[in-house]
């Protein structure tokens, strides 16, 4: 079939008998990620199969070389199981899996479980929260963390110090889970990769423009994939702020888990086909789903939880309030270990000293010197043990709106403004 004939096809609406189905899917493997995207829902309604079926058999014609000639890529196909699953029960035995291999802090065992459901259903979802592992030192349990959730995803992959070049060729050809182990080691140096990282967390916004061919020519790539990350130390702001964040700890001489063996992943592969069944039988459930989460959370924390709390609707059970419960738990917990940027510390610590102010300006200089006597606040010796100056704090207040003025010689600052500041980002 030329070109011109599968364009017109695909533009007929024509239903095909199985036999044109086998001529015409190398035409649907060959199109761009972001248009077979748009097509794929149209063409499955349209010849009676499941999206995930047509996934899976263009999946099957795009097993090539990710940069084009290291031999074949070797993605798992993975058959699905041939009853129908309960949702409430899948969940249930995928708590139990992870904790057979992992310690983990309180409330994650069932955020885990339902992250690794989306990784299946990651289509049906617009916001795709990271997974993320973090530790204050080695030996914490991360690398064992990430091989249970590779065995348990599809088309999981492993990277370890990942090329952003690789990364967005990988995404677009097979649309792996794409596990970002020892990120510590390179992706603060990254930015490229973490702005790819962190638009794939959008399905709106997930894709990247690069030259590609030796006329430079500019292509759309897509990034929109499922994404798991392990580090010590903190993840950046921007990533911390779109990841469903995992604290691990060194675990205690009474604790005991299973070792994560390589030959678990086949031991695991009836857990897999039960996740690819639950997902095809669910997906348009899914898709449609627009779930109740818990008000606690902020904005951005809400939007990484819609596809776990759609998820937990979904498979029902107890399930509904187990996710909510542990979304709400797990953000209280961050809430502690927060990290604040400088100018929010910033603004704390003025929303102090403001409670006590009289007046409304406050003269540059009397603002520093407020900051500095604070007790063991860090504004004495701010930069190179020196006190911070006007100069710096009107530098870190201009991002939020707030400016000094001058009258007289001196510069001050309207204490309203400096107060709107402070209740709109502490």
């Amino acid at each position: 079939m030329t070109d011109g004939d599968f364009d017109k096809w695909v533009d007929s609406g024509c239903p095909a008998d199985a036999a044109q189905l086998d001529t015409l899917l190398p035409g649907l493997a060959n199109l761009d990620p972001i248009t077979y995207d748009q097509q794929r829902e149209r063409i499955a309604k349209q010849h009676n199969i499941r999206v995930s079926t047509l996934d899976t058999e263009v999946q099957k014609l795009r097993q090539r070389d990710v940069v084009g000639d290291g031999g074949a890529a070797a993605f798992e196909e993975v058959e699905l199981w041939g009853e129908t699953v309960d949702g409430a029960a899948l969940l249930g035995n995928l708590v139990e899996t992870v904790e057979r291999f992992c310690i983990l802090p309180e409330y994650a065992a069932p955020l885990m479980a339902s992250w690794i459901v989306h990784a299946w259903a990651h289509d049906a979802a617009d916001i795709s929260p990271v997974l993320a592992f973090t530790s204050p030192e080695k030996r914490c349990g991360k690398s064992t963390a990430m091989a249970v959730v590779h065995a348990l995803t599809p088309r999981a992959e492993i990277a370890a110090n990942l090329s952003s070049a690789v990364m967005f060729r990988l995404i677009a050809k097979h649309k792996p889970t794409l596990l970002i182990d020892e990120a510590d080691t390179f992706l603060e140096s990254r930015e490229e990769m973490r702005g790819m990282i962190n638009g794939g967390h959008n399905k709106q916004l997930a894709f990247v423009w690069r030259c590609e061919g030796d006329d430079f020519e500019p292509k759309k790539f897509d990034v929109w994939s499922p994404k798991a990350v392990a580090m010590i130390g903190d993840l950046p702001d921007t990533l911390e702020d779109r990841a469903l964040v995992i604290q691990l700890k060194r675990k205690e001489s009474g604790e005991a888990v299973e070792r994560m063996r390589a030959s678990r992943v086949d031991e695991l592969l009836p857990l897999r086909r039960m996740l690819a069944r639950w997902v095809a039988d669910n997906e348009i459930s899914l898709a449609n789903a627009d779930p109740d989460v818990p008000e606690q959370l902020n904005d951005r924390a809400q939007d990484n939880a819609r596809c776990l709390c759609a998820i937990a609707d979904v498979a029902a059970g107890n399930w509904p309030e187990t996710i909510r419960s542990a979304l709400i738990g797990m953000a209280a917990m961050r809430a502690g270990e927060e990290r604040k940027s400088k100018g929010v510390m910033l603004l704390t610590d003025i929303g102090d000293i403001l409670e006590l102010w009289k007046g409304g300006r406050i003269k540059s200089t009397d603002l520093v010197a407020e900051l500095v006597s604070i007790e063991d606040g860090p504004w004495e010796v701010w930069r190179g043990g020196e006190p911070i100056t006007s100069r710096m704090v009107a530098s870190l207040l201009k991002p939020y709106g707030v400016r000094p003025e001058r009258d007289a010689g001196s510069r001050f600052y309207v204490v309203d403004d400096l107060r709107t500041a402070v209740a709109r980002y502490v």
